[in-house]
């Protein structure tokens, strides 16, 4: 049954990667919660990265039979002659006509990758069939979430650890993206902050009369290196009011881009600098001169399905992250629902919806949330949060960055 609650909405173009609100009489119209819901109940695919499965045993081969007797044969056949035909059935009572079947199928969450392909979110897709396809392993608190810790308090096993699928380059041709790496390297890795972070990290290291390189310090471990030699970092869409407010710039433009295939994909993420190549020598007294004439940079971001828990404006206790509302041929964003997602528990904003009324498969949109993913892999007893890594950039100083430590 549908009721009288209607929304706005933005959809994405077709050919350009432009989200519009839909001028009216365009709304969404709520529908029956209970009758359109969300499935979870397609099988999990083929989980990924196990160890070939062992040879099967050949059968040994079967004794043969001796053949049977004449008088053997006689027996069964008289046997056979002397069996009661089965009783006929009785005949069936007729029964209640099936009920009339929907005329929109079931949209599962495994359809959203595949969603995904179709608006031109390839590495969204990507990342989304891994995290999939992987293990059980989530997060449960928010540090947690920050340093890759799973459900067992382990660091995320090396299944879970991704350092191929996405290069640095292809982060970068977005211009948020490129505007916090210049940022990075222009001014935050100057701050008092960085500096003192170093000093805290080379306590820990031996002075040496020659120059060295901490990536291969690290065996070239790139998650080793990042647990080592990382100081400073920047951080892309990542809090609550700085998502809103990419939402509300992109609501005040004609044509505004406020999602794209960056955000589908890493969500928040950071871009991080670690000490590259340097030289660290011992001064007269408990103090050493560090100079750092190279940084590295590269992503990292714990692709997770965690909700935080915290408050906002110390009254309202936050609730699960809205995704958007999703079928199998794409998205649309209910303004009201990326306002309220993770400011409130309330359930109003997060109901299917029929786009114009259209009760179809196309028609109907489903909310999703960071709660089901988190329902699904509970129930699956699969889906594996990930660590994603980039491939890394050197970046040359000018002029070398220059601490003293003492002891």
């Amino acid at each position: 049954m549908t009721v009288d609650r209607k929304y706005p909405y933005f959809e994405k173009g077709l050919v350009l990667p432009r989200w519009k609100l839909k001028p009216e009489p365009a709304h969404c119209i709520a529908v029956d919660g209970e009758k359109f819901r969300l499935s979870t109940d397609h099988p999990p695919p083929k989980l990924r990265d196990q160890p070939p499965a062992p040879p099967t045993p050949k059968k040994p081969p079967e004794p043969k039979r001796p053949p049977k007797s004449l008088i053997e044969g006689f027996l069964e056949f008289k046997e056979w002659l002397n069996t009661p035909s089965p009783p006929k059935p009785a005949p069936a009572l007729a029964s209640a006509p099936p009920p009339p079947k929907s005329r929109v199928k079931p949209f599962d969450l495994l359809d959203i990758p595949g969603a995904m392909d179709r608006i031109d979110w390839p590495m969204s897709a990507k990342v989304m069939r891994k995290w999939f396809a992987g293990e059980l392993n989530y997060c449960t608190t928010d540090a947690d979430a920050a340093r890759g810790i799973n459900q067992h308090g382990q660091p995320f096993p090396p299944s879970m650890i991704d350092t191929t699928m996405f290069p640095l380059d292809w982060i970068l041709q977005f211009p948020r993206a490129k505007e916090a790496l210049k940022n990075l390297t222009d001014v935050s890795i100057h701050k008092e902050k960085a500096f003192e972070t170093l000093r805290r990290m080379f306590r820990r290291y031996k002075p040496s009369p020659y120059y060295r390189e901490g990536f291969k310090l690290c065996n070239e471990d790139i998650n080793q290196y990042h647990q080592e030699f990382q100081f400073q970092l920047v951080r892309i869409d990542s809090e609550f009011p700085q998502k809103l407010a990419m939402f509300m710039r992109g609501a005040a433009l004609p044509n505004g881009v406020f999602l794209d295939d960056l955000y589908g994909l890493l969500g928040a993420f950071t871009l991080n600098a670690a000490v590259g190549e340097h030289y660290f020598q011992l001064l007269r007294g408990n103090r050493a001169r560090l100079e750092i004439n190279d940084v590295c940079i590269y992503m990292r971001d714990v692709f997770t399905f965690h909700d935080r828990i915290s408050t906002y404006f110390g009254v309202i206790s936050g609730g699960s992250q809205y995704l958007g509302h999703w079928n199998k041929t794409g998205f649309v964003i209910v303004p009201k629902a990326v306002a309220m997602g993770e400011a409130t528990q309330w359930e109003w904003p997060f109901e299917p919806f029929a786009r114009d009324g259209m009760i179809t498969e196309r028609g109907i949109y489903y909310p999703i949330r960071n709660k089901d993913y988190r329902d699904w892999q509970l129930k699956h007893k699969q889906g594996g949060d990930l660590l994603l890594y980039s491939n890394m950039r050197r970046v040359k100083l000018s002029r070398p960055l220059t601490v003293e430590v003492a002891w």
